[in-house]
This record gives C-alpha cells, structure tokens and sequence, in this order.
C-alpha cells in the first residue's frame, strides 16, 4: 500500500471539481429550461389575451355601428344614451383606446425590432425576445461548458490512472529490491479507500443518483401544478358556460317581457336590451377563447394538441402523461444506480476485509 504522490492528489482534485461543476452545470441547465418555457407562457398570455381584445373591441364597434343605424323614435335621447357616461358608446369608445394601448404593450413585448424594444424599455415592460435570446445564449454556454468539463473529465481521468499504474509499477519493483519496505500507519490506513476506476465510477454514479433525483423532485412538483391548473381550467371553463346561460336566459326574458310591458316603458327596455346583448356576445367571445386555450390543460384530442401547438401552449394534458411515465421511468432508473452504487459499496466493504485479514 503506498500514499498516492502530489501529482496523483492534483488530478484526483481535478476529477473531483469537473464532477462537482458538471453536476452543478446541469441544474442551472434545468433553471435556464425552467425560465425558457416560462417565456414561451408569457408570450403565449400575450397572445391570447391580444385575440380576446381584438374580438370584444370589433364586436363593439360592430354592434355600435349596427345599433346606431337602426335608430327609430327620438334619435337625440337615444344618441344621448348611447354617448352619455355608462353608454354603449362611451364603453366602445372606451375599450378602443384600450385596445390600441394594448396592441402597443403587445408589441413591445414581443417585437424583435429595436424600435420595439426601445418602446419597452420606456413603458416598462421586458421584451421575451431578449430574455429568450439571453436565456438560449446561457443554455447554449453552460451546455458547451459541460461538454468541456466532461471532456476534461476523461482526459483527467485517464492520466491519473496511466499515472498510478505507472507509480504503482515503480512501487513493486522498489519492494522487491529492497529499496522500500510496506510499512504504513494502521490509523491512517484504517480510514483508507484505494483509488481506483471502481471508485471514479462509484463517485459518477453518486453525481447520476442526485441528478436523477433532483430531476424527479421537479418533475412531480410540476405535475402537481399541472393537476391544480388542470382542475383550475375545469372549473374556468363550467363557471363562463354558466354565466353565458344566465345572459342568454335574461335577454329571453327581457324578450318576452316586450309583450306585456307599458308602451312608454318599451324604449327603455329595448336600450338594456341591446346593453344586454352587448354584454352577453362579450360573455361569448370571452367563454369560447377561454375555452379553446383551456382546452390543451384537460384534454389530449387532436383538436387540442392542434390548438396547443398553434398558440405555443406548453404543459398540456399530453405533457401531464409524458411527465408522469417520465417520472416512472426516472424512478426505475433511480432504482437501478441506487443498486450498482450499493453494489459498489458492499465490493469496498469486502476489499477493506480482505486487506483486514
């Protein structure tokens, strides 16, 4: 038994930070993952949110247009309900502005022109281009620097073993000659654990072990959101329907309130009749939307993973089941290195009793 030599210790110091820095290499490899999916869900918010503006704004302003060329009786006292504050008009007028402060929000988050970005910047909101770009850089450069470190690792590796086989030639024939005899402190020994490339790999199963590990820990607390979104989504979605039916019964029963109300309570009743419809096709234009990007989180049909893959919608009813037979199979290879690194163990525990006896 011979103390390994100063160079041996460099390289084995040098196996030991390239296992460590590979190891803490890939988790921020999973965090950069993280982030890029959650720009890919801002940018599809946006979206989203850009279409149901878009659809309420032009129902408005159709509604608005059609309302006013079918005007009849006192044209002023109608054009003074339309345009008054609470109006039909007022509120068009209103959700437009709002729709074309939207649309410049919108761009400025999601353009890729330096016009764009200079306008973010200024209205205080991030740009996703950037973000994503910087994201993609990072990711791009912690994998190249994995790939050097694993690189470095098996260069390292190889020299230290082509070393100690060497070291360990000169130390036999040192003892056989005389030049130097085996004697070592038992204390020290005791504590001994030869290297050896059992040892390299015992030590690279424990860096696959916490890797395997970590990336089930993050996969089930995503499940676990996944599921709350989904029953979320669920419950979204039955509470507009809901509401839709609720308006479409009340507009019903505005309709045959008509028949039997007093004629000069009937241009009264028509105005919150059209405010009704008003409000119910905006109901509509919301719960069909809402429907349609909800659809991906509980459901796997080819109607959804078209509308997932068009609007860029990540963490669906199909990546719930690939997340979960991922978590399967990462369990079963958990299983399988916790086994060869037990293996590994019971293998030193019986080489320390060899050397014992």
């Amino acid at each position: 038994m011979r103390v390994a030599t100063e160079e041996e210790d460099r390289l084995l110091q040098k196996i030991s930070f390239y296992e460590t820095d590979i190891y803490n290499l890939e988790n921020e490899v999973m965090l950069c993952e993280s982030e890029a999916k959650g720009v890919r869900e801002q940018r599809r918010r946006y979206t989203v949110k850009l279409f149901t503006v878009i659809f309420v704004c032009a129902f408005l302003l159709i509604l608005s247009s059609g309302y006013l060329i079918n005007i009849k009786g006192d044209w002023r006292l109608t054009m003074a309900i339309y345009l008054g504050s609470g109006g039909l008009g007022f509120f068009a007028f209103g959700f437009l502005v709002y729709t074309i402060f939207y649309l410049i929000k919108f761009f400025a988050a999601t353009s890729k022109s330096d016009f764009w970005t200079t306008i973010a910047e200024k209205i205080g909101v991030d740009n996703l281009d950037m973000k994503e770009t910087s994201n993609l850089a990072k990711l791009s450069n912690l994998k190249q620097n994995i790939s050097n470190n694993r690189k470095s690792l098996d260069e390292n590796t190889a020299a230290y073993f082509e070393l100690k086989e060497k070291n360990d030639r000169i130390f036999d024939e040192e003892i056989a000659s005389g030049k130097r005899k085996p004697d070592f402190n038992f204390d020290a020994y005791n504590s001994y654990i030869e290297v050896t490339n059992e040892w390299i790999e015992f030590n690279k199963l424990k860096v696959e072990h916490l890797k395997l590990s970590n990336r089930k820990k993050v996969l089930e607390k995503d499940v676990e959101d996944m599921i709350y979104n989904e029953d979320k989504c669920k419950q979204s979605i039955i509470w507009c329907s809901l509401l839709v039916l609720l308006h479409v019964g009340t507009i019903i029963a505005f309709m045959i309130a008509s028949n039997f109300i007093e004629p000069e309570l009937a241009p009264v009743l028509r105005i919150v009749t059209v405010v009704f419809y008003m409000i119910t096709g905006i109901v509509v234009i919301i719960h069909l939307i809402n429907f349609i990007t909800k659809l991906p989180y509980i459901s796997d049909s080819n109607f959804a993973l078209f509308v997932a893959e068009k609007l860029g919608i990540d963490d669906t009813k199909k990546d719930l089941k690939e997340m979960l037979a991922e978590i399967d199979t990462t369990g079963e290879k958990i299983k399988e290195v916790s086994e060869e690194i037990q293996r590994y163990k019971d293998m030193f525990a019986k080489n320390r009793e060899e050397n014992f006896s």
